[in-house]
């Protein structure tokens, strides 16, 4: 049986990632480049790196960065604003909130099929959306994406969280 390694400052890192969200998203974003607004998660990788094994803590990123999120609908003033926590499995480092001006332009987002990136729709299952505990505003969509650069191959899975 694989022993999973011990990772230190686990609630002192949880507190600066709540903190750093809720300064991210105090206000709701004015400045928009090519009809979105995003914020990548405020951690370093190597955290994320050690937790990729630890379910438990992984899900406390992943709820830190839905009420950022919950923070973002709060402040819109118009419902046509779509905001979205990109949640990126397994090691959660690309990671985001994003928010769109438009159905139009978040749909265009989701297009990804080039040769260097692709996103696959995946079916969603209750198991899975039990993992997030979402509310029943939330859309929700499911890939499977594949990046390939010169050097190698990634493959994960990409879930949008819109509301």
């Amino acid at each position: 049986m694989k022993r999973r390694t011990k990772v230190r400052g686990v609630r002192r890192r949880l507190k600066r990632l709540r903190l750093d969200i809720a300064e991210q998203t105090h206000s709701f974003p004015t400045t928009f480049h090519g009809g979105y607004w995003h914020s990548k998660i405020p951690i370093d990788q190597s955290f994320l790196l050690s937790i990729k094994e630890n379910s438990r803590i992984q899900q406390a990123v992943i709820e830190a960065m839905l009420e950022g999120g919950a923070q973002l609908v709060r402040l819109r003033e118009q419902e046509s604003y779509r905001v979205v926590v990109l949640i990126d499995l397994p090691t959660l480092w690309q990671s985001e909130l994003l928010v769109f001006e438009s159905d139009a332009r978040l749909k265009a987002f989701m297009k990804r099929g080039t040769s260097e990136q692709t996103w696959t729709r995946l079916p969603i299952d209750s198991m899975c959306l039990q993992r997030f505990n979402l509310s029943t505003d939330v859309e929700v969509h499911r890939f499977h994406e594949r990046i390939q650069d010169e050097d190698d191959t990634h493959s994960g899975e990409v879930w949008l969280l819109v509301r």
